[in-house]
């Protein structure tokens, strides 16, 4: 009787397990069916490849560089390697002149400055944008320190 009950007990198991490993090769299947559906999804939601295109913006952005700008300010004496003159706009914004001829570097000057910014050169001075001045306008000069620098 022992081994009857041994035996009725391994086959159960026996098919358990086999009607287990039946059910996982079934669902193994649906799965590597739906591996391939969703590698064919993931392959259509990818992003397409870049193309590059023309854009002429180079025209514009060389054109706005080179425009002339007219501003108000004044010119401040910096000491910095040897010094240097800077513009201060009204609006606060910071230029370092080139071309500023000798009779207009005077500490405190309020002046109308016409030129073009260059935004691409760098300096040492590290004082705002380079400004290439074209014509300055003296608008007054009660405000020039003369001999004292600021720093």
């Amino acid at each position: 009787m022992k081994i009857s009950s041994l035996c009725l007990i391994t086959v159960a198991t026996s098919t358990l397990l086999l009607s287990g490993c039946n059910n996982k090769e079934e669902n193994g299947d649906a799965t590597v069916a739906d591996k391939k559906e969703m590698q064919s999804n993931a392959e259509s939601a990818k992003p397409k490849a870049l193309e590059a295109e023309l854009v002429k913006q180079s025209a514009a952005i060389e054109s706005s560089k080179t425009q002339s700008v007219t501003l108000t300010g004044s010119i401040i004496y910096k000491e910095l390697e040897g010094g240097f003159y800077a513009f201060i706009a009204e609006n606060g914004d910071r230029y370092t002149l080139h071309g500023l001829d000798e009779t207009y570097q005077k500490n405190g000057l309020i002046v109308e400055v016409n030129g073009v910014t260059k935004p691409d050169v760098m300096t040492f001075t590290q004082f705002g944008t380079v400004l290439q001045v074209n014509t300055i306008k003296v608008l007054d000069t009660s405000k020039v320190i003369d001999n004292i620098q600021t720093q």
